[in-house]
């Protein structure tokens, strides 16, 4: 993604933000004192994420853009291997029994 493109992303809001961060802490069980972002002496942990959402502080709308480019990259991701997949041709399907394989010292079973 391009950085002319930051502008045309389309943020999401402060609910659904707070509603993401509670389900990677629910649902994927991330460690609520795992660190989550980290400068210099400041370091932001997982389970600061919706306070910082919530009061609508400076990390609070950097952490929603990053979610909002997230998703977008997710769909960018999806629609690309969807494409790429479309265009790859499916293996061949076989007919009849498969083959009998050989025996690890290279000689057929006499079944």
């Amino acid at each position: 993604m391009a950085p002319q493109d930051c502008d045309d992303i389309p943020l999401v809001s402060k609910e659904d933000a707070i509603a993401e961060v509670r389900r990677w802490l629910d649902v994927e069980k991330v460690d609520p004192e795992r660190v989550f972002a980290q400068t210099g002496d400041q370091v932001i942990r997982y389970k600061d994420l919706v306070a910082c959402l919530a009061q609508d502080t400076p990390d609070g709308k950097l952490l929603r853009f990053a979610i909002s480019r997230g998703r977008v990259m997710k769909l960018e991701r999806s629609r690309a291997l969807r494409r790429f997949l479309a265009t790859t041709p499916s293996p061949p399907a076989a007919d009849g029994p498969p083959a009998n394989p050989g025996s690890s010292d290279g000689t057929t079973s006499s079944v």
